[in-house]
């Protein structure tokens, strides 16, 4: 596959995992700063969870005909405005948007990831290998999201976690760039350039 858009697909996945394994922290600092009980804390899982199962269930025979291209696309713009918002927002509600935000774009984003691994692979063995290579990307993220945000946290600002979302929202820019820029397109299997081209 080509380089550019192997490295998207990574970048892709290890955003998502620090994101979609935040949603404990997430938790605790909403209780903490925002002042909501555990109950409405704990809500922050299904604003994940649904989006995900929903989108991926009524998405998935539709998105060849969207382009797998614009479906990811599409979710790094959605993660990155919600990173953005998170941001600036810096309320309970900007976090129920957050992650439904997330859910959604990983479901766009898992279900493409997928179909196009499937597309571009020649044979089974290359086919496994790409997987547990996004697969060993997607479980650093998930290991570094316990670390990430405490390594931003500052005892004389509270809000420095925040920081966190800025620094997701430009891997969200670059990896959208990595996909989106023409010369992508250059020295590309026939099957990749059309696929990327729908």
């Amino acid at each position: 596959m080509q380089s550019g858009v192997r490295l998207s697909l990574f970048i892709n996945y290890f955003v998502f995992a620090i994101l979609l394994n935040s949603v404990g922290i997430v938790i605790l600092k909403s209780q903490k700063l925002y002042g909501v009980d555990e109950l409405q804390a704990s809500m922050l899982e299904l604003f994940k969870d649904l989006p995900i199962a929903f989108v991926s269930f009524v998405i998935a025979s539709f998105l060849p005909r969207i382009g797998y291209k614009k479906a990811m696309l599409t979710a790094l713009t959605i993660v990155a405005f919600a990173c953005i918002g998170m941001y600036f927002g810096n309320s309970f509600l900007s976090a129920k948007l957050l992650f439904a935000s997330v859910g959604v774009s990983f479901a766009l984003i898992k279900v493409s990831v997928y179909s196009i691994i499937g597309l571009v692979t020649n044979g089974q063995k290359e086919h496994n290998s790409l997987m547990s290579s996004i697969e060993g990307v997607f479980m650093f993220g998930i290991a570094l999201a316990y670390f990430l945000f405490p390594a931003f946290n500052d005892e004389n600002n509270q809000d420095s976690w925040l920081n966190v979302y800025l620094l997701l929202a430009i891997m969200c820019v670059i990896s959208f760039l990595f996909l989106f820029l023409p010369n992508l397109t250059k020295d590309m299997k026939y099957q990749e350039l059309i696929l990327l081209m729908i």
